[in-house]
């Protein structure tokens, strides 16, 4: 049966936030970066609504049917867009290119096609390597890499790490601002992958997905991403999304527009590096609009923090009878991973979680 699936990244972070998909036959993939108004005399003002277009390369002519009547997504170079993913993710280069990939300890120096800054390296730390590119490829902004060993049962691993950020009950166990995450097409998976190399793994995910924030220090705001979820068959899964060209914002929803931010490029590749055991490389470059790039790489990086923080307890939820697991026990292999709003009593997001109404200027992973 042709399972359809649409994701919509979203990133969160602490001053600004910032990223994911879901399970099964349809699929909510969170993911929206989006600009704000910061009430801030300190900083640059972004009243105006900032354009955010995904860059051309990343987009073929091709197109395949989505699941409404009349409409076809654009699909991206998946040539291009990989080829981009592996500079400057190590592992995503694993997950294409390796049968048996040996995750974040198998990395080597001279993996990186880039110069990167590393502003922490420490691997008995959740987060055990934190690197930034300044002004990456000229647009402004850097684009940062997090990288993380976590623990948490293989079945549907990749749809599993999507949804804890996209679904709507469970982002809001972390995510005070998180308002609409929602679906707005999904692609034929069958057509996309008649698109793709097999080397680009299982395409299990593919569309569209809008996500809006609440008001509250800032203004609300939007992004309109093309997101995707490839597993492949060591076990590995690369999360990727990039921002809509500007000839895809009549397939924004009716209504006001919002400030916007882009998604210049994001990855997450997951590695499994034992029965119960996988690395995760976090890859996002965030232009928020309006603000510098010295502000806006700091953000990011608490923010996604604080999302690795609560996928630590809620993947080990699924070791120890708890959250995750209860989901992954009433699915099938071509079920969704059902979300049923249920408390995690392994992450307090009180404690835990600093992006609140008053912190987060800019939310979306």
């Amino acid at each position: 049966m042709t399972a359809i699936c649409i994701l919509s990244i979203t990133i969160l972070a602490v001053a600004v936030s910032a990223g994911s998909p879901c399970c099964g036959k349809k699929c909510r993939y969170a993911g929206s970066f989006s600009t704000h108004q910061v009430h801030n005399p300190a900083l640059p003002s972004t009243r105006s609504i900032f354009p955010a277009f995904g860059d051309p390369k990343y987009f073929s002519n091709k197109v395949v049917p989505s699941n409404k009547a009349s409409v076809e997504l654009k699909c991206p170079n998946f040539d291009v867009l990989f080829d981009e993913i592996c500079k400057v993710s190590p592992l995503a280069k694993q997950a294409l290119y390796e049968n048996k990939p040996g995750g974040i300890k198998s990395i080597k120096k001279g993996d990186d096609f880039y110069s990167w800054k590393v502003t922490d390296d420490n691997p008995n730390r959740l987060i055990s390597n934190i690197a930034k590119i300044d002004n990456f490829q000229k647009n402004g902004v850097p684009i940062v890499r997090l990288r993380s060993s976590l623990h948490g049962p293989a079945k549907k691993r990749g749809e599993c790490f999507a949804e804890l950020i996209t679904t709507e009950e469970l982002r809001q166990k972390w995510d005070a601002t998180n308002d609409i995450v929602d679906e707005i097409y999904s692609g034929d998976l069958n057509e996309v992958k008649k698109l793709q190399a097999d080397k680009y793994g299982e395409p299990t995910m593919f569309g569209i997905g809008y996500v809006k924030t609440k008001q509250s220090v800032v203004s609300p705001r939007e992004q309109l991403t093309l997101c995707g979820l490839q597993n492949f068959d060591s076990g590995a899964s690369i999360i990727w999304g990039v921002e809509l060209e500007e000839n895809q914002n009549h397939l924004f929803p009716e209504g006001k527009r919002m400030s916007r931010s882009t998604s210049h490029l994001f990855s997450t590749t997951i590695i499994p590096t034992g029965e119960n055991e996988f690395d995760v490389e976090y890859v996002l470059q965030l232009d928020i609009g309006g603000l510098p790039g010295w502000l806006t790489g700091p953000i990011v990086i608490e923010t996604v923090k604080k999302m690795f923080g609560f996928a630590d307890g809620y993947f080990k939820s699924g070791l120890n009878g708890g959250e995750l697991a209860a989901k992954l026990a009433a699915i099938t292999e071509d079920d969704t991973v059902k979300t049923d709003g249920d408390k995690n009593d392994s992450f307090d997001k009180k404690d835990s979680s600093v992006l609140n109404e008053k912190q987060t200027l800019l939310m979306p992973p």
